[in-house]
Protein backbone atom coordinates (compact mmCIF):
# COMPACT_ATOMS: atom_id res chain seq x y z
CA UNK A 1 0.00 0.00 0.00
CA UNK A 2 1.22 3.73 -0.90
CA UNK A 3 2.61 6.23 1.46
CA UNK A 4 -0.49 8.25 0.06
CA UNK A 5 -3.53 5.73 0.53
CA UNK A 6 -2.13 4.37 3.83
CA UNK A 7 -2.55 8.51 4.91
CA UNK A 8 -6.26 8.52 3.96
CA UNK A 9 -6.17 5.15 5.79
CA UNK A 10 -5.47 6.58 9.15
CA UNK A 11 -9.04 7.56 9.76
CA UNK A 12 -11.65 5.30 8.13
CA UNK A 13 -15.04 4.86 9.35
CA UNK A 14 -17.72 2.53 7.51
CA UNK A 15 -21.17 2.03 8.39
CA UNK A 16 -23.52 0.22 6.91
CA UNK A 17 -24.37 2.29 3.59
CA UNK A 18 -21.34 4.68 4.02
CA UNK A 19 -17.82 5.04 3.97
CA UNK A 20 -15.54 8.09 5.68
CA UNK A 21 -12.21 9.06 4.82
CA UNK A 22 -10.37 11.99 6.72
CA UNK A 23 -7.46 14.04 4.67
CA UNK A 24 -6.80 16.65 7.39
CA UNK A 25 -5.20 19.99 7.08
CA UNK A 26 -4.51 19.14 3.38
CA UNK A 27 -2.59 21.88 1.27
CA UNK A 28 -2.12 20.75 -2.19
CA UNK A 29 -3.58 19.18 -4.86
CA UNK A 30 -1.71 16.16 -5.32
CA UNK A 31 -2.88 15.22 -1.96
CA UNK A 32 -6.38 15.95 -3.04
CA UNK A 33 -6.06 14.08 -5.83
CA UNK A 34 -4.68 10.90 -4.14
CA UNK A 35 -7.39 10.97 -1.06
CA UNK A 36 -10.24 11.10 -3.78
CA UNK A 37 -8.22 7.81 -5.52
CA UNK A 38 -8.48 6.25 -2.63
CA UNK A 39 -11.56 6.93 -1.92
CA UNK A 40 -12.75 5.92 -5.25
CA UNK A 41 -11.00 2.80 -5.52
CA UNK A 42 -12.47 1.46 -1.99
CA UNK A 43 -16.51 2.86 -3.83
CA UNK A 44 -15.22 0.32 -7.00
CA UNK A 45 -15.17 -2.61 -4.79
CA UNK A 46 -18.46 -1.83 -2.49
CA UNK A 47 -20.80 -0.77 -4.97
CA UNK A 48 -23.28 -0.76 -1.39
CA UNK A 49 -21.32 2.51 -0.16
CA UNK A 50 -21.31 6.01 -0.84
CA UNK A 51 -18.30 7.70 -0.18
CA UNK A 52 -17.28 11.03 1.99
CA UNK A 53 -13.97 12.00 1.78
CA UNK A 54 -13.90 14.49 4.99
CA UNK A 55 -11.64 17.31 4.73
CA UNK A 56 -11.21 19.56 7.94
CA UNK A 57 -9.48 22.43 8.03
CA UNK A 58 -7.93 22.46 4.29
CA UNK A 59 -5.50 24.41 3.44
CA UNK A 60 -7.12 25.10 -0.23
CA UNK A 61 -10.02 26.76 -0.71
CA UNK A 62 -13.77 25.19 -1.11
CA UNK A 63 -14.47 26.81 -4.42
CA UNK A 64 -10.89 25.20 -5.37
CA UNK A 65 -12.03 21.50 -4.24
CA UNK A 66 -15.18 22.02 -5.44
CA UNK A 67 -13.51 22.16 -9.25
CA UNK A 68 -10.78 19.42 -8.46
CA UNK A 69 -13.79 17.05 -7.50
CA UNK A 70 -15.78 17.80 -10.45
CA UNK A 71 -12.58 17.48 -12.80
CA UNK A 72 -12.08 14.33 -11.37
CA UNK A 73 -15.72 12.70 -11.56
CA UNK A 74 -14.93 12.96 -15.22
CA UNK A 75 -12.82 10.68 -14.85
CA UNK A 76 -14.60 7.87 -13.11
CA UNK A 77 -17.55 5.60 -14.01
CA UNK A 78 -20.39 6.85 -13.46
CA UNK A 79 -21.89 4.65 -10.86
CA UNK A 80 -18.54 5.52 -8.21
CA UNK A 81 -19.02 9.18 -9.18
CA UNK A 82 -22.49 9.20 -8.12
CA UNK A 83 -21.39 8.27 -4.80
CA UNK A 84 -18.19 10.12 -3.75
CA UNK A 85 -18.89 13.47 -2.16
CA UNK A 86 -15.95 16.00 -0.65
CA UNK A 87 -16.94 17.10 2.95
CA UNK A 88 -15.17 20.38 4.25
CA UNK A 89 -15.19 20.94 8.11
CA UNK A 90 -13.50 24.66 9.56
CA UNK A 91 -12.96 24.03 13.29
CA UNK A 92 -15.38 21.17 14.25
CA UNK A 93 -18.03 22.67 12.27
CA UNK A 94 -19.24 21.80 8.50
CA UNK A 95 -19.53 24.43 5.89
CA UNK A 96 -20.46 24.48 2.70
CA UNK A 97 -23.96 22.98 1.39
CA UNK A 98 -24.24 19.27 3.50
CA UNK A 99 -27.97 19.43 2.60
CA UNK A 100 -28.95 15.81 0.83
CA UNK A 101 -26.75 13.61 3.20
CA UNK A 102 -28.85 11.01 5.07
CA UNK A 103 -29.15 11.13 8.64
CA UNK A 104 -26.98 8.11 9.06
CA UNK A 105 -23.95 9.26 7.22
CA UNK A 106 -23.93 12.51 8.76
CA UNK A 107 -23.34 11.23 12.17
CA UNK A 108 -20.88 9.17 10.51
CA UNK A 109 -19.31 12.47 9.32
CA UNK A 110 -19.27 13.85 13.23
CA UNK A 111 -17.79 10.76 14.36
CA UNK A 112 -14.80 11.31 12.08
CA UNK A 113 -14.22 14.98 13.29
CA UNK A 114 -14.87 13.51 16.82
CA UNK A 115 -12.11 11.26 16.17
CA UNK A 116 -9.98 13.92 14.82
CA UNK A 117 -10.26 15.84 17.35
CA UNK A 118 -9.08 13.21 19.33
CA UNK A 119 -5.89 12.60 17.18
CA UNK A 120 -4.91 16.59 17.98
CA UNK A 121 -6.43 19.66 17.19
CA UNK A 122 -5.36 20.97 13.61
CA UNK A 123 -4.47 24.84 13.65
CA UNK A 124 -4.72 27.44 10.55
CA UNK A 125 -1.81 28.32 8.91
CA UNK A 126 0.40 30.59 11.13
CA UNK A 127 1.15 33.99 10.09
CA UNK A 128 4.93 34.47 10.27
CA UNK A 129 5.45 37.81 9.75
CA UNK A 130 3.30 38.85 12.54
CA UNK A 131 5.97 36.71 14.52
CA UNK A 132 8.67 38.45 13.98
CA UNK A 133 7.13 41.41 14.95
CA UNK A 134 6.48 39.99 17.80
CA UNK A 135 9.81 38.43 18.42
CA UNK A 136 11.27 41.99 17.65
CA UNK A 137 9.12 43.95 20.22
CA UNK A 138 9.77 41.05 22.93
CA UNK A 139 13.63 41.77 22.41
CA UNK A 140 13.28 45.48 22.41
CA UNK A 141 10.88 45.21 25.25
CA UNK A 142 13.59 43.12 27.47
CA UNK A 143 16.81 44.97 26.36
CA UNK A 144 18.01 41.99 24.41
CA UNK A 145 18.34 43.68 21.18
CA UNK A 146 20.12 44.10 18.52
CA UNK A 147 19.58 40.55 17.00
CA UNK A 148 20.59 39.43 13.95
CA UNK A 149 18.37 38.16 11.09
CA UNK A 150 19.34 34.57 11.22
CA UNK A 151 18.40 34.38 15.02
CA UNK A 152 15.06 35.73 13.77
CA UNK A 153 14.87 32.74 11.63
CA UNK A 154 15.70 30.42 13.71
CA UNK A 155 13.55 31.75 16.70
CA UNK A 156 10.56 32.19 14.54
CA UNK A 157 11.31 29.01 12.44
CA UNK A 158 10.80 31.14 8.76
CA UNK A 159 13.37 31.66 6.16
CA UNK A 160 14.93 34.93 5.42
CA UNK A 161 12.75 36.13 2.68
CA UNK A 162 10.04 36.23 5.59
CA UNK A 163 12.05 38.18 8.19
CA UNK A 164 13.31 40.36 5.38
CA UNK A 165 9.87 40.95 4.60
CA UNK A 166 8.42 41.59 8.28
CA UNK A 167 11.15 44.04 8.92
CA UNK A 168 10.88 46.28 5.59
CA UNK A 169 6.82 46.76 6.64
CA UNK A 170 8.46 48.02 9.64
CA UNK A 171 10.13 51.08 7.92
CA UNK A 172 11.53 53.78 9.82
CA UNK A 173 11.21 51.69 13.31
CA UNK A 174 13.78 49.09 12.21
CA UNK A 175 17.74 50.01 13.72
CA UNK A 176 19.76 48.55 11.03
CA UNK A 177 23.46 47.93 12.36
CA UNK A 178 26.74 47.94 10.77
CA UNK A 179 27.16 44.28 11.19
CA UNK A 180 23.60 43.61 9.61
CA UNK A 181 21.89 42.74 12.88
CA UNK A 182 18.81 44.47 13.45
CA UNK A 183 16.45 45.95 16.34
CA UNK A 184 13.23 48.52 17.33
CA UNK A 185 14.62 51.94 17.89
CA UNK A 186 11.04 52.32 20.17
CA UNK A 187 8.02 51.04 20.75
CA UNK A 188 6.31 50.98 17.44
CA UNK A 189 2.60 52.15 18.27
CA UNK A 190 0.80 52.45 14.76
CA UNK A 191 2.48 49.04 13.81
CA UNK A 192 1.02 47.71 17.01
CA UNK A 193 -1.86 48.71 16.09
CA UNK A 194 -1.95 47.64 13.00
CA UNK A 195 -0.99 44.18 14.49
CA UNK A 196 -3.97 44.60 16.79
CA UNK A 197 -6.39 45.21 13.95
CA UNK A 198 -5.97 41.78 12.30
CA UNK A 199 -5.23 39.92 15.58
CA UNK A 200 -8.48 38.40 15.31
CA UNK A 201 -7.75 36.83 12.19
CA UNK A 202 -4.11 35.68 12.40
CA UNK A 203 -3.82 34.50 16.04
CA UNK A 204 -5.59 31.19 17.14
CA UNK A 205 -7.53 31.21 20.28
CA UNK A 206 -9.87 28.56 21.56
CA UNK A 207 -12.57 29.57 24.13
CA UNK A 208 -13.76 27.04 26.90
CA UNK A 209 -16.58 27.30 29.23
CA UNK A 210 -17.64 25.10 32.04
CA UNK A 211 -20.91 22.86 31.72
CA UNK A 212 -21.13 21.86 35.29
CA UNK A 213 -23.23 23.51 37.89
CA UNK A 214 -20.12 24.22 39.91
CA UNK A 215 -17.22 25.62 37.85
CA UNK A 216 -13.81 25.36 39.05
CA UNK A 217 -12.35 28.90 39.06
CA UNK A 218 -9.79 30.08 37.66
CA UNK A 219 -6.90 29.90 40.44
CA UNK A 220 -7.98 26.31 41.01
CA UNK A 221 -7.57 25.40 37.11
CA UNK A 222 -4.04 27.34 37.94
CA UNK A 223 -3.36 24.77 40.58
CA UNK A 224 -4.26 21.61 38.67
CA UNK A 225 -2.37 23.14 35.33
CA UNK A 226 0.75 23.54 37.99
CA UNK A 227 0.27 19.74 39.16
CA UNK A 228 0.43 18.53 35.80
CA UNK A 229 3.01 21.10 34.36
CA UNK A 230 2.63 20.30 30.13
CA UNK A 231 5.95 20.99 29.18
CA UNK A 232 4.35 23.27 25.80
CA UNK A 233 1.65 25.04 28.26
CA UNK A 234 2.76 28.43 29.78
CA UNK A 235 0.56 30.55 31.65
CA UNK A 236 -0.50 34.22 30.33
CA UNK A 237 -3.07 36.81 30.76
CA UNK A 238 -3.87 38.34 33.76
CA UNK A 239 -1.92 36.00 36.12
CA UNK A 240 1.54 36.28 33.46
CA UNK A 241 0.59 40.16 33.15
CA UNK A 242 0.67 40.43 37.07
CA UNK A 243 4.15 38.75 37.42
CA UNK A 244 5.63 41.62 35.30
CA UNK A 245 3.12 43.56 36.74
CA UNK A 246 2.38 42.93 40.29
CA UNK A 247 0.72 46.61 40.90
CA UNK A 248 -1.56 45.75 38.00
CA UNK A 249 -5.10 47.17 38.99
CA UNK A 250 -7.82 44.26 39.16
CA UNK A 251 -9.34 42.24 41.87
CA UNK A 252 -9.26 38.46 41.06
CA UNK A 253 -8.63 36.45 37.74
CA UNK A 254 -11.55 36.57 35.23
CA UNK A 255 -10.65 33.73 33.32
CA UNK A 256 -7.38 31.17 32.39
CA UNK A 257 -5.73 32.28 29.69
CA UNK A 258 -2.89 29.89 28.79
CA UNK A 259 -0.46 29.89 25.62
CA UNK A 260 0.47 26.83 24.32
CA UNK A 261 3.60 26.07 22.15
CA UNK A 262 2.10 24.39 18.78
CA UNK A 263 5.46 25.36 15.97
CA UNK A 264 3.04 23.15 13.97
CA UNK A 265 -0.09 22.36 12.56
CA UNK A 266 -1.19 19.61 14.87
CA UNK A 267 -1.63 19.77 18.83
CA UNK A 268 -2.70 17.68 21.76
CA UNK A 269 -5.37 19.51 24.11
CA UNK A 270 -5.26 16.37 26.17
CA UNK A 271 -4.08 18.69 29.05
CA UNK A 272 -7.76 20.07 29.09
CA UNK A 273 -9.82 17.52 30.13
CA UNK A 274 -6.97 16.68 32.88
CA UNK A 275 -7.68 20.07 33.79
CA UNK A 276 -11.17 19.60 34.28
CA UNK A 277 -13.89 17.15 32.61
CA UNK A 278 -16.61 19.73 32.54
CA UNK A 279 -14.54 21.90 30.29
CA UNK A 280 -15.63 22.22 26.76
CA UNK A 281 -15.16 24.34 23.78
CA UNK A 282 -17.93 27.39 22.93
CA UNK A 283 -17.75 29.84 19.61
CA UNK A 284 -20.20 31.96 21.19
CA UNK A 285 -18.64 34.86 22.04
CA UNK A 286 -21.94 35.51 24.56
CA UNK A 287 -20.65 32.35 26.66
CA UNK A 288 -18.77 33.48 29.56
CA UNK A 289 -15.39 31.86 29.00
CA UNK A 290 -13.21 30.45 32.05
CA UNK A 291 -10.18 29.02 30.15
CA UNK A 292 -8.87 30.16 27.24
CA UNK A 293 -6.03 28.33 25.19
CA UNK A 294 -3.89 30.80 23.01
CA UNK A 295 -1.28 28.77 20.59
CA UNK A 296 2.31 30.43 20.12
CA UNK A 297 3.26 29.21 16.42
CA UNK A 298 6.84 29.97 16.50
CA UNK A 299 10.10 27.26 16.59
CA UNK A 300 11.02 29.29 20.05
CA UNK A 301 8.66 29.61 23.00
CA UNK A 302 10.21 32.29 24.47
CA UNK A 303 8.59 30.97 27.73
CA UNK A 304 9.95 31.67 30.95
CA UNK A 305 10.75 29.58 33.96
CA UNK A 306 10.65 30.87 37.83
CA UNK A 307 11.69 29.35 41.10
CA UNK A 308 9.68 26.57 41.33
CA UNK A 309 9.39 25.15 37.39
CA UNK A 310 6.51 27.04 36.56
CA UNK A 311 5.58 27.98 33.11
CA UNK A 312 5.01 31.81 31.98
CA UNK A 313 4.31 33.23 28.77
CA UNK A 314 6.35 36.20 28.05
CA UNK A 315 4.88 39.77 28.56
CA UNK A 316 4.42 40.93 25.25
CA UNK A 317 2.51 37.45 25.15
CA UNK A 318 0.97 38.68 28.13
CA UNK A 319 -0.36 41.96 26.58
CA UNK A 320 -1.74 40.21 23.36
CA UNK A 321 -3.98 38.17 25.86
CA UNK A 322 -5.40 41.30 27.89
CA UNK A 323 -6.42 42.98 25.16
CA UNK A 324 -8.10 39.81 24.00
CA UNK A 325 -10.04 39.62 26.77
CA UNK A 326 -10.97 43.15 26.94
CA UNK A 327 -9.44 44.19 29.62
CA UNK A 328 -8.41 47.65 28.07
CA UNK A 329 -7.71 49.50 30.84
CA UNK A 330 -5.46 46.59 32.34
CA UNK A 331 -4.03 46.57 29.14
CA UNK A 332 -3.24 50.37 28.62
CA UNK A 333 -1.42 50.23 31.67
CA UNK A 334 0.79 47.29 31.10
CA UNK A 335 1.63 48.36 27.74
CA UNK A 336 2.97 51.68 29.43
CA UNK A 337 4.63 49.67 31.90
CA UNK A 338 6.20 47.89 29.56
CA UNK A 339 7.27 50.89 27.22
CA UNK A 340 8.72 52.49 30.26
CA UNK A 341 10.95 49.66 31.17
CA UNK A 342 11.96 49.17 27.27
CA UNK A 343 13.46 52.40 27.27
CA UNK A 344 14.89 52.44 30.34
CA UNK A 345 17.02 49.19 29.34
CA UNK A 346 17.90 50.64 26.05
CA UNK A 347 18.62 54.49 27.88
CA UNK A 348 20.92 52.39 30.30
CA UNK A 349 22.50 49.91 27.52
Amino acid sequence: MSDARAASKRLDLVGDHAIVQAKPAISAARGLHHALASLAMDLAERDDLRGYLLLPDPELSQNFIGDELRRFKTALRPDIANRLRAVVSEQGRFVGNVEGIPQADEELLRQGLRKEEDQGTVLPKPSKQDEVFLIMLHQWVTGQSPMTLRWIEDTVGCNYRTVAAAIESLGHAVLRGSDRSVSLKHFPEPEWGRYLARAHRTRSTMHFTDASDQPRSPESLLRRLRALAPKHVAVGGVPGARRYHPEMDLIGTPRLDLCVHAPGRRVDLGFVRQLDPALERTRDPHRPARLALHFLRRKNPLFDRDENGSRWADPVECLCELVQARLDAQARDFQEVLVEQGRGRHDSA
